[in-house]
Parts: structure tokens; C-alpha cells; sequence
């Protein structure tokens, strides 16, 4: 969302309520914030705003903006000496004993400095997964076979080479017409792949018009990824709206983007770069007029300031998919793509995501499932063969299919929200992070940890981050203490409490030896509510509450007993 300048979310119906963290939120909270003062008359900054009325995303904004909210969030913990940033260092050689990191060499490249940083824990959250070969971590690159995985929809044979495209975004503005440049370098050899076509993650291609819409389409071309709306704003605010160019024709695909040689990936970049400031030229120059008067839109222009570059293209490419950790866990498809409302269980789930299985291949493309909204399990973000390693990013144990449900920005951001917690608690606790993925108790203070922080783990689409009930519930379900319907992703915390539910609380908390009450309930789901009376024959607590007992109600009162329970033993 800022050197890659896709600063359009990848995001869902649920990520302003209950599909995302607290930190996640409030980083979007800020982002609007920003806008507030610039906007017109009977326009709010709430959470159904969007700066640039983009149809992708339920938010588009400026890279700048989002930037300097990140730093707002990160700037109090520098100050305070809790958190060293260094810019523009890079990794050039990792120290290891056995099968533990012991240190990272870093040169910086404003600096001219050669650091060596240690540490007991790791964290590689890079886009290509840059650290994983220089640290000796096993990893997998590309397309797994359905021999290795058991995907119903992976290749008969593996291809490493398979993985997805990468993009360097611009942003275009419009305004008076420049005066004509020359065509880019290798631009006729890019020529054919440039159109107003799309195709979606389910391999329907559409044709779109430049500003218009289209029938059968959800909006325009130009507003796809438009980061500001003009018209949104007070007069003057903008002089124009800005659009961020992110294609099917911009894409590019070239495996030596992770070659370990890097002059060949060097050659990759440049490839890249060339398509997209060739595009550029084809929309000022040849692209079909929806007026069909003539050819080109010689009123745009590249905004080099939307980037901070020099050429105007993103600093670094937008990268789908890099290398893979080979992981305690790895994510299937048939982890996500299941018969109910939510993809499966993990017991060691660290937080949630939703997106569907949209892959930007390669080479031959096939319509893929819908995947469920899904966890991310802490196996998932482990090095099977490092045992102090972490991955924090797109780069963590998925395959090359799951990997296009999980690369985007809230999952990503629940990944590092998750990473972040596990190693702080893991130095706090002197105990190392594998011991939190083996040992229960160590996994369930991570989990309280992490939810106590407003990272939900289990999906409800009606249980906000600042519902009353949030952390009981969560809590309860990661614990298995409450049953999850199978068919909807709600949990309803105002509704009334069954027997039946009542009695497999029950029976969960005695299994665990967290109750020795002996009281039987019907099972029936015909039976009648519960009331408070009935909980108070079971276990202290509940003197002064009356009355039918609410979902949300239980989970508490739940929670309480496991608690009280598991203290005593």
C-alpha cells in the first residue's frame, strides 16, 4: 500500500466490522481521517467513505496518506527507543548454529554502514522472501503437484516457475497535454498486450470503457483504482482525480524475479518497468476513445509525485506471490474450499482473513472454488527446519492456491499482528516460539494475548471488535467451549441460549476438568431456554442475574468457569 503503491485495498464486505484486527481498523480510521477537512459539503469520513470511489476496494486512498498514517502508528514506539527502524538496510548474510538464527549481517545503503543484529527470535517479512535461501530455511516456489498438496485443482506436475505475475503501478492525473514523448524502449514488443479487457478469478474477461460504464460491467477503467475523487472534495481540493493503474495489461510475468542471481533479477525489473511505462504511452496515444474520435487520452499524464519515484512507476514492483516457507503447517485448498459458511478449524489459529482464490497465473489458468472465510494457523508462519524463525507476510505455508486467497492486506496485516505477538511474547517468556506452537498452554496465552489485543481468531460476521462480548466469545471458540454453526458465520450474542448448547458447554468444561458440577440438561434443540437459576446450580457466580440468558451472556460465563477451573488445577 506504499512503495508498491497498491494503495487500494484487497479487502471484504466484513473488514470495517468483523473481519479484521483492531490495528487493521484504525490504520483505515486514520487514512479517512486524513480526508476529513478537504471534504465537501454532506460528505462524512465515516467507515462507508472511500477517497476515490474506487469499485475494487471499499477503500482507495493516496500511498502518501496511508504512509504517514503507518508512521503516525509506529513513530511513539521509536521515540521511545522500543522499536529501531533502519531504512534502506538490506540482509547480506544470515549467522546460524545448528538449527537456530544467531544474527543477521545488514548494509546500509544511505549509511554505508555493515551491521550485525542478534536476536533470539527472527522474522522474515519480505516480498520476495528474500531471507529464506541467504538463512538456509527451506522453502517452494511456484506450483506445487497435486501428488505433494492433494489439491483437487493443482497440476499433475509441479512447476517452480509457476508463480504469479507482478506489476509496478503509476498513478495517471489529468490536466493540460504534455508535450509527446517518444514510444518506451520495447514498447511494440508489449503492444498486444495492452486493452481495456479484464479477466476476473473466475476467467470471465470483460471489456471496459476508459470513463464510461460498459453493460454487464461493475464500473469504468479509469475508476478501478481511483485513489481520489475529485468531486468528493471542496473545490480546489484536487485539481484532478488521480487513478492508479493496476492491470491485466500492466501485469508481468518473468520467473527471474526470484533468481538468486541478481542481475538477472535485475533484467526482471526492468522488464517490468518497461511494461507499464508502455502502457502508459498507449493510453496517452492509442487507446480506443469512448467518443471513438480518434485515438489516446493526451490529457494524461503520469503523477510522479503519487510515488515518490523519479520515473513515476511504484518504488518496488506489487508482488502477488515470492518464495514459501516450508512450514510446521502448510494451508491446502481443501482447508479453505469446504461445504460450510467458514473454511476448517485450526486449533492453533492466530487470526483470520477472507478473500477468494484469485491467482494471476502464469501459464494456463483454470476457474478455481470459492475458499470460505478462512484462519491462519500459527504452524503456518513456522520454519520446519529453523526453529526461530518466523514468516510475517505473504511468504508464510501456503501452496501456490491458498497463496492467492491469503496474499492480500488484512490477512497480511493479521499475519504480522500475529508474528509481532509471538516473538515479543516468546523474549518476554524466555521460551521459543516452537514451544508456543507444542506446548497448549503456551499457544493459549498466545491466543488470549492476541485476542485481548483485538485480533479476532475465530469468524463471526456479527461480533465486532468492540462488542462487549468479543473477547469472551472469541475465547470460548478458540477453546471449543461453545459450538459454531456449521451453516452461518454468526454467532448472535443477543439471542437467547438453548439447553442443548448449555449441556456441550458442559460437557467440554468436564472433559477438561474445569467443572464438577453434575447437572443434566435435554439436548433437545425443541427445549426451552435457560434461565440464570439454572447456570447458578452449576456453579457459583451468578447471584443478582435473573432471567433467560443471553449468547453472549454464556460465552462469559463460560469462559469464567474455564478459568476458575483451570486455575484451580
Amino acid at each position: 500500500m506504499t512503495a508498491q503503491g497498491v494503495s487500494a485495498f484487497d479487502d471484504s464486505q466484513w473488514t470495517e466490522t468483523t473481519g479484521s484486527s483492531r490495528s487493521f481498523q484504525f490504520l483505515r480510521r486514520a487514512i479517512r481521517a486524513h480526508y476529513a477537512p478537504l471534504l465537501r459539503d454532506g460528505v462524512k469520513a465515516d467507515a462507508t467513505f472511500n477517497p476515490g470511489a474506487c469499485w475494487v476496494s471499499y477503500e482507495c486512498s493516496e500511498a502518501s496518506v496511508d504512509h504517514a498514517a503507518l508512521r503516525a502508528m509506529l513513530d511513539p514506539y521509536i521515540k521511545s527507543g522500543r522499536i529501531t527502524l533502519l531504512l534502506r538496510y538490506a540482509p547480506v548474510k544470515a549467522e546460524r548454529a545448528g538449527r537456530s538464527l544467531k544474527s543477521v549481517i545488514v548494509y546500509g545503503f544511505d549509511t554505508h554502514r555493515v551491521l550485525r543484529l542478534t536476536g533470539s527470535v527472527f522474522i522474515d517479512a519480505t516480498e520476495l522472501g528474500e531471507f529464506l535461501p541467504m538463512a538456509g530455511a527451506e522453502y517452494v516456489t511456484g506450483a506445487e503437484s497435486q501428488g505433494e498438496t492433494g489439491e483437487p485443482d493443482a497440476p499433475a506436475l509441479a512447476d517452480p516457475e509457476a508463480g504469479q505475475s507482478f506489476t509496478y503501478t503509476f498513478v495517471l492525473e489529468r490536466g493540460k497535454p504534455l508535450k509527446t514523448a517518444e514510444k518506451p524502449i520495447g514498447y511494440d514488443n508489449y503492444l498486444s498486450k495492452f486493452s481495456f479487457a479484464s479477466t476476473d478469478a473466475d476467467e470471465n474477461t470483460l471489456q471496459y470503457a476508459m470513463y464510461g460504464q460498459l453493460p454487464n460491467t461493475p464500473g469504468s477503467f479509469w475508476t478501478y483504482r481511483r485513489l481520489i475523487a475529485k468531486d468528493e472534495f471542496k473545490p480546489g481540493a484536487f485539481p484532478s482525480d488521480l487513478s492508479m493503474i493496476n492491470w491485466d495489461s500492466n501485469d508481468v510475468c518473468d520467473s527471474k524475479l526470484l533468481s538468486l542471481d541478481p542481475d538477472r533479477q535485475a533484467e526482471a525489473l526492468q522488464h517490468g518497468k518497461q511494461v507499464s511505462q508502455a502502457f502508459a504511452w498507449w493510453l496517452q496515444h492509442e487507446a480506443p476513445r469512448d467518443d471513438k474520435q480518434g485515438k489516446g487520452y493526451p490529457d494524461l499524464r503520469i503523477a510522479g509525485s503519487a510515488t515518490n519515484s523519479a520515473d513515476g512507476l511504484s518504488q518496488y514492483p506489487y508482488v502477488r506471490e515470492g518464495r514459501r516457507l516450508k512450514a510446521l503447517r502448510t494451508v491446502h485448498e481443501q482447508d479453505v474450499v469446504t461445504k460450510g459458511a467458514r473454511a476448517i478449524r485450526f486449533d492453533d489459529t492466530v487470526g483470520i482473513g477472507d478473500y477468494p482464490i484469485d491467482i494471476h497465473a502464469c501459464g494456463p489458468a483454470k476457474a478455481l472454488p470459492v475458499a470460505k472465510p478462512y484462519q491462519i494457523p500459527l504452524g503456518s508462519l513456522e520454519s520446519n527446519n529453523i526453529d526461530n524463525l518466523l514468516g510475517a507476510s505473504k511468504g508464510i505455508g501456503t501452496t501456490h492456491i491458498t497463496n492467492g486467497a491469503y496474499r492480500v492486506h488484512p490477512t497480511e496485516w493479521a499475519i504480522g499482528d500475529a508474528a509481532g505477538t509471538a516473538a515479543a511474547l516468546a523474549v518476554k517468556k524466555h521460551i521459543s516460539v516452537k514451544k508456543m506452537e507444542s506446548d497448549p498452554s503456551e499457544l493459549r496465552d498466545l491466543q488470549r494475548e492476541l485476542i485481548l489485543s483485538g485480533q479476532p481468531l475465530v469468524w463471526f460476521d456479527d461480533l465486532a471488535i468492540d462488542s462487549p462480548y468479543f473477547q469472551d466469545v472469541q475465547l470460548a471458540s478458540v477453546l471449543g467451549l461453545v459450538e459454531l454453526r456449521e451453516d452461518s458465520l454468526s454467532f448472535h450474542p443477543d439471542g437467547l441460549v438453548e439447553q442443548r448448547e448449555v449441556a456441550f458447554a458442559i460437557d467440554q468444561l468436564r472433559a477438561r476438568g474445569a467443572l464438577a458440577a453434575d447437572l443434566s440438561l435435554s439436548k433437545d434443540p425443541l427445549t426451552s431456554h435457560v434461565e440464570w437459576k439454572t447456570l447458578a446450580q452449576i456453579a457459583p457466580g451468578t447471584e443478582g442475574k435473573h432471567g433467560e440468558v443471553t449468547r453472549g451472556e454464556f460465552a462469559e460465563w463460560v469462559v469464567a468457569q474455564y478459568m476458575s477451573g483451570t486455575r484451580a488445577k
